[in-house]
């Protein structure tokens, strides 16, 4: 069976981490960040497909060219139903607190994920977690091998949880009880910085 490949797109604004996951010429995007003409590029180059963009939360910087990406790819978007009012809303997005030069808004998702159901998009299955804490609709993406976790769990860290909407108490049982149930050796494909494992993670214990 062809296994899932997955490339990782570093964005331009704060290193943002896109994923584009793919399989047999079918692709999902994870997390469209600064930078479309990246995304274009690579899909074109991989010669794949594009039926899905699937976002683990929806701060700015992981949304800046979503309606780009989602217009051109001519796709739908999947998000927690926690935070699609997040799309249409600089307070929320956080995009009016940075400084940026221009708000983001973007239009609603067109569907809402329900936690831990297994989805199948673009041929390729993955289990949605709920993983709130850095941001209160906060998802991870269980593609078996590997598992996408936005911004809940970094290389050497986890989240922030100053922010609105951010929650400690809810980061820490993100990390406790539902990643690092995860296999140890499952590979940990975070928003920022390079990847780990779950046991790497774990063992750290850093929260």
């Amino acid at each position: 069976m062809t296994k899932i490949q997955i490339e990782k797109l570093v964005m331009d604004m704060v290193d943002e981490n896109c994923y584009i996951i793919h399989r047999l010429g079918r692709a999902i995007i994870v997390d469209p960040g600064a930078g479309f003409y990246k995304i274009k590029d690579k899909v074109e180059s991989k010669f794949l497909k594009v039926e899905a963009i699937i976002l683990t939360h929806t701060h700015f910087d992981h949304i800046v060219s979503l309606e780009e990406t989602r217009r051109y790819f001519g796709v739908p978007v999947y998000v927690s139903s926690k935070e699609n009012e997040w799309l249409k809303s600089p307070e929320l997005n956080l995009s009016s607190s940075f400084g940026l030069n221009k708000s983001i808004r973007t239009n609603l998702a067109e569907f809402e994920f329900e936690n831990y159901r297994e989805y199948e998009l673009a041929g390729i299955k993955f289990k949605v977690l709920p993983t709130p804490g850095h941001s209160p609709g906060g998802l991870s993406f269980d593609f078996g091998d590997f598992v996408i976790v936005g911004d809940a769990l970094f290389r050497n860290g986890y989240g922030r949880y100053d922010l609105p909407g951010s929650d400690l108490k809810k980061l820490k049982n993100s990390l406790h009880n539902v990643l690092f149930k995860l296999n140890e050796e499952k590979i940990v494909y975070p928003g920022h910085g390079d990847k780990t494992t779950i046991g790497r993670e774990k063992d750290l214990n850093l929260i």
